[in-house]
């Protein structure tokens, strides 16, 4: 968990995108959005926050090279919302002891 959270710090991304999904977390409804971003069958049970973190930060790597080699499949609002699932996620990771899965304060 870890690790996933220290590499979520070190990206650097446009602050225009961070500030939007920032502001997207006041609607973020994990149960609606997670499984559309990660492709999910229909169904299928919601992946703990840490998994859902890896997966993410994967497609969100993939929609950065789009972004950066100006590739013509890449769109700002989708980016955006794997951001903010991103965040979502980093949050509930860190709020979370998973070890003994107890919610920390």
């Amino acid at each position: 968990m870890h690790f996933a959270l220290t590499t979520l710090d070190t990206l650097v991304r446009p602050r225009l995108m961070v500030v939007a999904a920032r502001h997207g977390l006041n609607d973020y409804n994990r149960d609606v959005l997670l499984p559309r971003l990660l492709e999910l069958p229909i169904g299928q049970a919601l992946p703990d926050p840490q998994t859902a973190l890896e997966k993410l930060m994967a497609r969100e790597r993939a929609l950065e090279a789009a972004r950066r080699h100006h590739d013509a499949s890449w769109r700002a609002a989708a980016h955006v919302a794997v951001m903010t699932a991103l965040l979502f996620e980093a949050r509930t990771c860190a709020r979370t002891d998973f070890a003994t899965g107890i919610a920390l304060q």
